[in-house]
C-alpha cells in the first residue's frame, strides 16, 4: 500500500472517533508517519517564564525535548513544533474556543533562531474535528472576524474537518493563479521587508482525505522546523487529494511585517489594473514591461522580460536600495513592498529613461472601459447577468479558451436580453408620457361633442413591442440554445411542436428529471411568447391601436392587450420570466460542471453584498451551504 493510501486509511478512523478518543486515535495515526526524531502526544507546553498554554490533544516536539513531568506533561515551547486542538465535533463556540487556545499557546515566548540558519522555530497551530456541525462557510466567516482582532503570527494555520475539508491559507502572486499552501514565516522573516505577494483563505474540498492533506502540511512544515530529519514525502502524501478550492478572504503583508486584509478595492471584481509601461532597447525593440501595484502602505513594481529588475530599483534612490529586494517567479520579476507611490515609481522611470540608452513609453494597446448602461452592480440585475454568471464560470472554465468561447456564447444572449431591457424601458417611457399628457389635457380636447387626441403612439408601441419580440426570442431560442449547448444541455425541443416537446421531455426526464420539471413550467409563457413573435413576423398578428374614451373634463387612454394582459403588463412579466430563464439555466449549466467536491448555493438575501447583489456563491458539496437545485417558480426576479 503506498503512503497516500496508509494516510488516508488512518484518517477515516478520525472520522469515527469521540471526544474520549479522538486524542489516542490522532496520536496513533501520527505515531506511523512522524519517524524517530518527532513524537507526539497529549500535552500542554511550557515557555522559559514557565508560562503554560493549555493541553492539547497531540503536542509534536522533538524527540530530544526535555519533557515537564505531570499529568498531563508539559513540553518546552523551543522543542514544540505543532500542535493539534482536536475535538469529535466542531461548533461555532467551540472554534472560538479553540482559535482562543492556539493563539495563547502560539504567544509563548521561543527562542529564536540563529542568524543564518535556514530552520523555523514556529509553532505551527491545526484545528482538527472528525465532524462539522455548523456550515464551513460560517467557519470562514469567524474565521475572517477572529484573524481582523489578532496579530498574524498567533492565527491557526489550518483547519481540518476530517469527513469534509480543510481550511487553510494558499499564496497567489501579482499576475497569477492559486500557487502553494502559506506555511507560517518564520519569527523575523519580514524584518527586512515585506514580499509582495497575496495570502488567500481557501477551504479545499478534500473529502475523507482531510489527514492526507494535513499530515503532508504538518510534514512540510517540519521539514523546515528540523531539516535533518527524514519525514514522508509531503507530495506523495498528497496523491489522490484535490487541488481545487474555494477562496475566501484576501491578505498581504504591509511594510512593517504585518498581515492586513486586501481592501475591498483592490479585488479582481472592483480593480480594473492601468496597462504596463514597455521598456525599449536603443532599436526600439521590446525588452521588458513594467507596472506598478497598489499596495497597503506603499507599493510594489512587477517586470516581465529580460531586464533585471534590480538595475532600475537603484533609479529610486536610497528607497530602492534599502528595500529593493526582488522575488523571481517563472515569468516576472516582483519587488517587495516599497516605500513609494505611483508618482515615485513615474519619476523613477523619468530618471531610468535620461540615465541609460532605453525608452520608456505607454503601450499603445488599451482596454475599452465603456458605459453600457446607467447603473452598475449595485442592481440586482447587472449584479446577477452580469459579474454573477462571470464569476461563477471562473470556477468551470480555467482554461482560456474554453473562457473565452463561454464569453462569446454568453455576450450574443446578454447582448439580445439588454435589447429587449430597452424595449420595454421604451414601451413603458412611451405610454407613461402619452398617459401624463391625456391626463394634462395637453393633447386631448372635447370640441363639439367628440374627442380629439393630438398625438398617436401606436406606431411607436408596435415598433417597439415588435423589437422586444424579436430581442426576447434572440435571447431564448438563439444565444441561450446554444450556450446551453456548449455546457452540455440541450433543451431545443422547449420550441417545439407538442409531440415532439414531449418527446424531448420525456428523455431529460431520465437524465436531468428537476431541469425537466423546470422546463414544464416554463413553456407555459415561453411557448406563447415565441409563437407571437411567429405570427407578427408572418402578419398574422398586429398590436391593437390604443383607444380612448371621454371621461368628465377630459378623456382616458386604454392600453391594448396582448393576451389579456396591458401591453406594459404584458412585457414586464416577459421580460421578468426571460431574466430568471437565462440566469438559472445557465448557473445549473455551469453547477452540472463544476470541480469534484465544490458546487453552487443560493446566496440569502440579507446575505447578498449592497455593491454587489449577487445571487449564487460558490460552496462545498458535503458541509457547506445547502446546494441550490433548479425549480421553476412564480417569484419577481428581484425578489428571488
Amino acid at each position: 500500500m503506498n503512503i497516500s493510501k496508509q494516510v488516508h486509511t488512518a484518517g477515516r478512523l478520525i472520522v469515527a472517533a469521540t471526544d474520549e478518543n479522538i486524542a489516542s486515535v490522532l496520536n496513533r495515526a501520527l505515531a506511523a508517519f512522524l519517524g524517530d526524531r518527532f513524537k507526539s502526544m497529549p500535552a500542554s507546553i511550557v515557555d522559559a517564564d514557565r508560562i503554560q498554554s493549555s493541553v492539547f490533544a497531540s503536542v509534536i516536539y522533538r524527540s530530544d525535548a526535555g519533557i515537564v513531568a505531570g499529568e498531563p506533561p508539559a513540553v518546552p515551547t523551543d522543542g514544540t513544533a505543532a500542535i493539534i486542538d482536536a475535538f469529535a465535533e466542531l461548533t461555532l463556540d467551540g472554534f472560538r474556543e479553540s482559535y482562543a487556545r492556539i493563539a495563547e499557546a502560539k504567544a509563548l515566548k521561543k527562542t529564536p533562531v540563529e542568524e543564518g540558519q535556514t530552520r523555523t522555530s514556529v509553532t505551527l497551530g491545526i484545528i482538527m474535528t472528525g465532524r462539522s456541525s455548523v456550515p464551513l462557510e460560517a467557519i470562514m466567516d469567524e474565521l475572517a472576524l477572529l484573524n481582523a482582532k489578532t496579530s498574524g503570527a498567533l492565527w491557526p494555520d489550518m483547519i481540518v474537518v476530517a469527513d469534509t475539508m480543510v481550511i487553510n491559507y494558499a499564496v497567489q502572486f501579482p499576475g497569477e493563479s492559486l500557487n502553494g499552501d502559506f506555511l507560517p514565516p518564520t519569527e523575523n522573516a519580514m524584518q527586512n521587508g515585506a514580499p509582495a505577494f497575496y495570502v488567500l483563505t481557501v477551504m479545499r474540498p478534500t473529502a475523507d482525505y482531510a489527514f492526507n492533506k494535513m499530515l503532508a502540511f504538518l510534514c512540510a512544515h517540519l521539514g523546515i522546523f528540523m531539516p535533518s530529519a527524514t519525514l514522508p514525502e509531503w507530495n506523495a502524501i498528497l496523491k489522490g487529494v484535490t487541488k481545487h478550492a474555494v477562496t475566501h478572504s484576501g491578505y498581504q503583508y504591509n511594510r512593517k511585517g504585518e498581515i492586513a486584509p486586501v481592501p475591498r478595492e483592490f479585488y479582481n471584481d472592483r480593480y480594473l489594473p492601468p496597462r504596463p509601461l514597455l521598456i525599449e532597447g536603443p532599436k526600439g525593440e521590446v525588452l521588458s514591461t513594467i507596472e506598478y501595484l497598489p499596495w497597503q502602505d506603499g507599493g510594489a513594481i512587477l517586470l516581465q522580460g529580460k531586464l533585471p529588475l534590480e538595475g532600475i530599483l537603484v533609479f529610486l534612490g536610497k528607497k530602492g536600495i534599502e528595500h529593493g529586494r526582488v522575488i523571481r517567479r517563472p515569468h516576472a520579476q516582483i519587488s517587495y513592498v516599497l516605500p513609494i507611490g505611483e508618482a515615485d515609481f513615474r519619476d523613477m522611470l523619468l530618471r531610468f529613461q535620461r540615465q541609460s540608452n532605453m525608452k520608456v513609453r505607454q503601450d499603445t494597446g488599451h482596454f475599452v472601459v465603456q458605459k453600457i448602461a446607467d447603473e452598475g452592480t449595485g442592481t440586482p440585475f447587472i449584479a446577477r447577468i452580469m459579474l454573477g454568471i462571470m464569476t461563477l464560470r471562473n470556477s468551470v472554465y480555467a482554461d482560456e479558451p474554453g473562457r473565452k468561447k463561454f464569453d462569446r456564447l454568453y455576450e450574443s444572449v446578454r447582448s439580445s436580453l439588454f435589447n429587449a431591457r430597452t424595449s420595454l424601458q421604451d414601451i413603458v417611457a412611451t405610454w407613461d408620457e402619452h398617459t401624463r399628457k391625456i391626463a394634462s389635457g395637453e393633447i386631448a380636447q372635447i370640441r363639439g361633442g367628440n374627442l380629439h387626441i393630438a398625438e398617436s403612439i401606436d406606431m411607436e408601441l408596435r415598433r417597439d413591442v415588435e423589437s422586444f419580440l424579436n430581442a426576447a426570442s434572440r435571447t431564448m431560442k438563439t444565444g441561450l440554445q446554444l450556450l446551453a449547448k456548449y455546457m452540455g444541455l440541450d433543451f431545443g425541443f422547449l420550441f417545439q411542436k407538442p409531440a415532439a416537446f414531449d418527446k424531448g421531455i420525456a428523455a431529460l426526464d431520465m437524465t436531468d428529471p428537476a431541469l425537466a420539471a423546470y422546463l414544464r413550467d416554463t413553456r407555459a409563457w415561453a411557448e406563447p411568447l415565441m409563437l407571437l413573435r411567429n405570427d407578427l413576423e408572418h402578419a398574422i398578428w398586429t398590436l391593437p391601436r390604443v383607444t380612448y374614451a371621454p371621461t368628465d373634463g377630459g378623456a382616458s387612454a386604454a392600453q391594448p392587450q396582448i393576451g389579456g394582459k396591458t401591453v406594459t403588463q404584458f412585457v414586464t412579466d416577459s421580460f421578468d420570466r426571460l431574466c430568471c430563464l437565462v440566469e438559472e439555466l445557465i448557473v445549473h449549466g455551469l453547477q452540472q460542471q463544476m470541480p469534484a467536491g465544490i458546487t453552487i448555493t443560493e446566496v440569502p438575501h440579507h446575505k447578498r453584498r449592497a455593491e454587489a447583489p449577487e445571487r449564487f456563491g460558490i460552496t462545498l458539496s458535503t458541509g457547506g451551504l445547502p446546494p441550490w437545485r433548479i425549480a421553476y417558480h412564480g417569484s419577481r426576479f428581484e425578489e428571488t
